[in-house]
């Protein structure tokens, strides 16, 4: 019998393939879904791990800002529903742990539990948000704060397969690729599996890579750089590129205009038609696999008595 959902995986076995993935001589792409069905597309596609975000994440779960809104409990859902729709590694934006060791501690618990192959904690002081987001200002934890939080991620998970990523937003919110430098070795001393250098400088970033001189991946971002090539990401030095926004843009831009044409003729004329046939819709979600699955099973309870 076809096994439903057919795209389960272990959470040992999948962080291992990112773990796999990450030590790859290619940079990996780590696309964005803001929901599970936009998580197996992307699977259709062909990726091979997943970012979950907070920035999409709150967008897509509550309509609101990248502005420390979205609960612990939100964001595990959020990626634990990617990681159920796919079977996929998914690396999950922990935000700066939620508060201190005790709550690091206990986010690790509930993100691995949720089958996650990775969580990233970051410096931001609270209240955090969107380090893209210019009019807002960027506080930093000390080095001596993201070191310790790192340090109890790593001794709170009970799969040691599970990566901990540490992030440090020095770039963007001092501008000193030293300083970014000196809290990612801290981070990678204390046990951290990989460092995420969100930027919006392409130099700063090729410094921090030329500095680097560690066996830990880096990872960057591609908000402020939508044009950059995959080959471009390897040449400056990073092993994996987030992508948090474009799937959301696209989707939200698809709505827009369908939706609108709705709006102001009454009917749906032209906007529907590149949209996805409902048969292939219902191919991606696994329709067929699960009737062919009831219909089985309701095979094998035939000319059963019904219990009085």
């Amino acid at each position: 019998m076809t096994q439903f959902p057919n795209r389960q995986s272990s959470p040992t076995e999948s962080r291992r393939r990112l773990r796999e993935l990450m030590a790859g001589s290619v940079p990996v792409e780590l696309p964005g879904p803001y929901d599970a069905t936009s998580a197996q597309m992307l699977a259709r596609i062909g990726f091979q791990a997943l970012w979950g975000g907070g920035y999409v994440g709150g967008a897509s779960r509550l309509g609101v800002a990248d502005v420390n809104l979205m609960s612990m409990t939100e964001q595990v859902e959020f990626c634990a529903s990617l990681v159920g729709a796919t079977g996929l590694p998914v690396v999950a934006d922990a935000d700066n742990g939620y508060g201190e060791s005790l709550q690091v501690a206990r986010a690790v618990q509930l993100f691995e539990r949720a089958g996650v192959a990775g969580l990233v904690i970051e410096d931001q002081a609270s209240p955090k948000h969107c380090a893209f987001y210019a009019r807002l200002p960027l506080n930093l934890v000390t080095k001596d704060e993201i070191v310790a939080k790192i340090k109890t991620a790593v001794d709170a998970r009970t799969d040691e397969s599970l990566m901990i990523w540490a992030r440090t937003d020095a770039l963007p919110a001092v501008g000193s690729p030293a300083e970014a430098l000196d809290r990612a070795h801290a981070c990678v001393d204390a046990g951290a599996d990989a460092v995420f250098t969100p930027s919006a400088s392409l130099d700063d970033l090729a410094e921090i890579a030329r500095g680097w001189g560690r066996d830990q991946p880096l990872c960057m971002s591609s908000f402020n750089f939508p044009e950059l090539t995959l080959d471009r990401v390897k040449e400056i030095g990073f092993s994996a590129r987030l992508h948090p926004l474009p799937a959301v843009l696209a989707a939200l831009r698809a709505v827009e205009l369908v939706y609108t044409e709705l709006f102001e003729r009454g009917s749906f004329g032209t906007a529907t038609q590149g949209s996805m046939k409902s048969v292939d819709f219902e191919k991606l979600i696994g329709a067929d696999v699960a009737e062919a699955m009831d219909e089985g099973y309701r095979e094998m309870t035939k000319g059963q008595a019904t219990p009085a």
